[in-house]
């Protein structure tokens, strides 16, 4: 399979921010995107929680027990919503991949679980997907029936050794 790197703005864009639904904003292909394509890539620099505002916490993505990347506001990483039922996985460190042909005015997803470590986490889902969820929560309580169908395809520090603190991971409170 070739990997491409799709291109995120200006002409010939593959991606573009629109309205989606009780989720507010969201990205759509706006052209076919094919499986195996590298739809985004979260790379940028690394931060301890405690050290990004609490009101950026929802955009983060989480790249290890201690390290989350902010994307830039209003970039299609700030954009990406959940689905139970995603058309991307997590490849590597930041890498979202497509895991299946997305046509054009798909809203590209991934699944949010596969990126977080904190056992704490838990949101509220508004994917509407015939398999939804209703609950984002970490990784770990994922059913082992889907961590096998996502296999290798979550953020690669969920499938290393546990951290030493079963808490490292969660967003300190706010000073």
């Amino acid at each position: 399979m070739t990997r491409r790197t799709i291109k995120e703005e200006g002409e010939g864009s593959a991606l573009r921010v629109g309205a989606a639904g009780a989720k507010g904003r969201g990205v759509f292909a706006a052209r076919r995107i094919e499986l195996g394509d590298l739809v985004w890539d979260y790379a940028g620099e690394e931060k301890w929680i405690k050290g990004i505002p609490k009101r950026l916490w929802r955009y983060c993505f989480q790249v290890d027990y201690d390290k989350y990347v902010v994307p830039e506001k209003g970039s299609t990483g700030w954009f990406m919503n959940h689905s139970c039922e995603p058309n991307c996985v997590i490849m590597g460190r930041t890498r979202i991949v497509a895991l299946r042909r997305i046509e054009a005015g798909e809203e590209v997803t991934f699944d949010y679980s596969t990126n977080v470590g904190w056992e704490g986490y838990s949101m509220r889902c508004e994917c509407g997907t015939k398999g939804c969820r209703k609950v984002v929560r970490s990784y770990a309580f994922l059913p082992d029936e889907l961590k096998g169908h996502y296999g290798a395809c979550v953020s690669a520090f969920l499938l290393g050794p546990s951290s030493p603190s079963g808490d490292r991971a969660r967003p300190a409170t706010a000073s």
